[in-house]
Parts: C-alpha cells; structure tokens; sequence
C-alpha cells in the first residue's frame, strides 16, 4: 500500500469515488474517531484491493494500491463518461 494525496473539485471527486470502490465498509478500524474534520471512505475497490480515501477540506489522501487510482486521477477523460443511462 501506498500513500498518495491529491485534490480535484467535488464533481470530479465524487465520479473517482463511484469509479474506485466496488464495495464500502466501515471505516471504524482503519481511523482516528476522534477526529470529525473528515470524511473516510473504505473499502475493496475494482481491482479487488482495500483502499481507504479520507476526504479532507483541502486535500485527499488514499492509501492503497496506487494502480487502483491512477487511471481515475490521470485518465484523458471520466471512465464513465459515454456510457448512457437507462
């Protein structure tokens, strides 16, 4: 696992999130509860890998396998986009 921070706006951040986890789970192991200043998202992701993405007011920070995320963060264009609803 490694650790890889980033930013990008909330419309884009939230098509990363739908395009790189495959299944949620809760988060209560992996984080610090004490802490309410963000957002942690776990779980397997697409490749079938955990990953955990804490989403921050100013950053993200994932950690897991940086071949799960590359392709969402340095892709020409949505992976979903085409693809018609319905």
């Amino acid at each position: 696992m490694q650790t890889i921070e980033f930013s990008r706006s909330p419309n884009e951040l939230s098509c990363i999130v739908g395009n790189l986890f495959e299944r949620l789970e809760p988060p209560c192991r992996t984080c610090d509860l004490r802490s309410s200043t963000y957002l942690v998202l776990f779980g397997v992701t697409h490749n079938q890998n955990y990953g955990r993405l804490t989403i921050q007011s100013d950053r993200c920070v994932f950690e897991g396998e940086p071949g799960d995320l590359a392709p969402l963060l340095n892709g020409p264009n949505c992976p979903e986009r085409g693809r018609k609803n319905g």
